[in-house]
């Protein structure tokens, strides 16, 4: 079965795009996993399934590389927002996913994605007990709490110094699977950079270090602003590039950068 796919990625943050409806398409774990794979398959972060699509909608399942699905994805919505804009030579769609639906627009090369208001009740990101998500404190580390459809900690370091020396491979796999997160969680090394701006690294749940995190972006952001290191607009530095990030004064948090095609293909399944 030749299944066909494409490539797409925002800031480094990678995705292999398939159309459920594309010859038949029948997706498994072991198949996500299969194509997900950098050494047996395409090779991404994260496998977006568009299950429908129209004009004004997408459809769409998110999956991480090991196969398990997800709530939300920032960088993914907004990749196959673009792409299904570009099909339909429209400039606006909403992208539904099993958690939000979220409306995307464009405006030039760069793409924005409303991710909706952040939700930061315990039992919402959601935490094992109620406990206050904004004065956690695990393995020395203070962490702080927020969901965007999939669970956040966020550390905030004192200084570049400090944010370069954190070993993020040996922390970040302890910290997401800690018994206080429900259902694991991404989580978010941050700093305040002499301009103002915040530089951030990620450890995604259940993915690993990846280039750039748009909902990771979203809640560092938003977490930086509640704790007063940041205004509700900033630019988020990651790895692969920069995500502007803008906490609206009605309290929906908007994304926006860039996105780039990369090929297209077909997978022998």
């Amino acid at each position: 079965m030749k299944i066909p796919f494409t490539k797409m990625h925002g800031l480094g943050n990678d995705f292999v795009i398939i159309e459920s409806d594309a010859d038949s398409v029948s997706i498994n774990k072991k198949l996500i996993k299969k194509i997900c794979s950098r050494n047996y398959g395409v090779g991404c972060d994260q496998l977006l399934l568009i299950n429908s699509y129209s004009k004004e909608e997408v459809d769409l399942t998110i999956f991480n590389n090991d196969g398990s699905e997800v709530g939300a994805c920032g960088n993914g919505v907004r990749c196959v927002a673009s792409m299904i804009m570009e099909k339909n030579n429209v400039n606006q769609i909403y992208v539904k996913t099993i958690t939000d639906k979220l409306k995307c627009w464009k405006n030039g090369n760069l793409i924005s994605v409303n991710m909706g208001k952040p939700r930061f009740k315990w039992n919402q990101i959601p935490l094992s007990k109620n406990i206050n998500p904004n004065k956690l404190m695990i393995d020395g580390y203070k962490i702080h709490c927020v969901s965007f459809g999939n669970p956040h900690g966020v550390i905030f370091f004192n200084n570049k110094s400090e944010f370069e020396n954190v070993n993020i491979r040996a922390i970040g796999p302890k910290l997401e699977k800690n018994i206080i997160f429900k259902e694991g969680a991404n989580i978010e090394f941050a700093t305040i950079l002499d301009d103002g701006k915040i530089k951030m690294r990620v450890w995604e749940r259940d993915v690993g270090i990846t280039l750039a995190c748009g909902s990771g972006a979203c809640a560092t952001l938003v977490l930086a602003s509640v704790n007063n290191l940041s205004p509700r607009k900033n630019s988020i530095y990651l790895d692969g590039g920069v995500l502007d990030i803008n906490w609206n004064n009605d309290d929906h948090v908007i994304m926006t950068g860039e996105i780039e095609k990369v090929f297209e293909g077909h997978f022998n399944g």
